[in-house]
């Protein structure tokens, strides 16, 4: 569950809008805590992917699903990749393949059925 500070730069990120779904990932990122690293959140909101953490610096990032139809998720490294991610700071995140499979089904549907079909 997201703390407060993440919830507030969700907010100021997507206005009212509902997230249709939050991933916490595995992956920690630099945001000015010397100590540790900071989780980065995956939020799907009104069709756009948001990637943000929270620390002394804040990080966010946004993309349209509609342009996130090739990414996927690697089984040898456990990692879910967003494709294009030229732009993006960061765009490996260790999923559990439960989430990435529930991320995939709002980035590429069509692309899960064909492989359940087979």
């Amino acid at each position: 569950m997201m703390n407060q500070r993440e919830q507030e730069l969700l907010r100021e990120e997507v206005g009212d809008a509902r997230p249709e779904l939050c991933i916490r990932s595995n992956a920690r990122i630099d945001t000015g805590r010397w100590w540790r690293r900071t989780p980065l959140w995956i939020c799907v909101v009104s069709g756009e992917l948001i990637m943000l953490a929270v620390g002394r610096r804040r990080y966010s990032a946004r993309l349209p699903l509609s342009r996130c139809g090739e990414s996927h998720y690697n089984h040898a490294t456990g990692e879910f990749v967003v494709v294009p991610g030229e732009e993006l700071k960061f765009s490996h995140f260790p999923l559990s393949p439960r989430e990435a499979l529930e991320l995939l089904r709002f980035l590429n549907p069509s692309n899960l059925t064909s492989h359940t079909r087979n």
